[in-house]
């Protein structure tokens, strides 16, 4: 017959459950060691490295080419991920500019680890897939676009610090207006092959500083 401790549980399940716990604590201290390294090693004005990966929720969205786009496509390589929307004036099409210019920078170099870049679009309404393949085919063909509703794009966005918001243009005699323009995060993230948030390229962006830090956080 089994010993068991107060009678209640076996010795073995206790060492089990001791070993388990034993086990997970030491791979998490090894995790936030590494963690902190990462962040000291990184220049944080450059990439911000979190405290700790955020993963990124599944959200059912799709692709400029009609396929879906979830959780299962961050999986297995780097992602560069951007949210904005094909009709900014200004910043997406800048923000796109410098994805490009990281692209040819990690071509350039032959990096071996698996990366990709993809943009969300905010503005679902007007972000047809044919629109977001033009937009993104400006700037790179390999950038991967993609929209959903604005609930699927929510429960993607807002875990991982993303948010934005529509702000109608005024009219000539001050009536509301059907046309809008849409505030939204500027930052660049960067997913692991995970698919979890470990770090965040804030504004202003430079392309060769960004693929340095991307390099020391992959280790080439």
């Amino acid at each position: 017959m089994t010993k068991r401790i107060s009678g209640q549980v076996p010795v073995a399940m206790a060492v089990f459950l001791f070993l388990l716990v034993a086990l997970a604590i030491s791979v998490y201290l090894k995790w936030q060691r590494s963690n902190i390294d990462l962040a000291t090693a990184v220049d944080q004005s450059v990439l911000r490295i979190v405290p700790q990966p955020i993963p990124v929720p599944d959200a059912k969205l799709i692709q400029m080419n009609g396929q879906p786009f979830g959780k299962k496509d961050l999986l297995g390589k780097w992602t560069f991920l951007y949210f904005g929307y094909t009709l900014c004036p200004d910043v997406c099409p800048t923000e796109l500019s410098v994805l490009a210019e990281v692209a040819d920078v990690l071509r350039n170099k032959g990096v071996q680890a698996r990366w990709q870049q993809v943009f969300i679009s905010v503005d679902p309404e007007r972000d047809t897939p044919e629109q977001l393949g033009k937009f993104v085919g400006y700037f790179d063909p390999k950038i991967i676009a993609a929209t959903g509703d604005e609930n699927e794009l929510r429960i993607m966005a807002q875990p991982i610090g993303v948010g934005w918001k529509k702000a109608a243009l005024p009219t000539v005699d001050g009536q509301p207006s059907s046309s809008y323009l849409i505030d939204h995060t500027t930052s660049i993230l960067l997913i692991n092959p995970d698919g979890a948030m470990i770090g965040v390229f804030p504004t202003p962006h430079n392309p060769e500083a960004m693929v340095k830090a991307f390099l020391t956080v992959i280790h080439e």
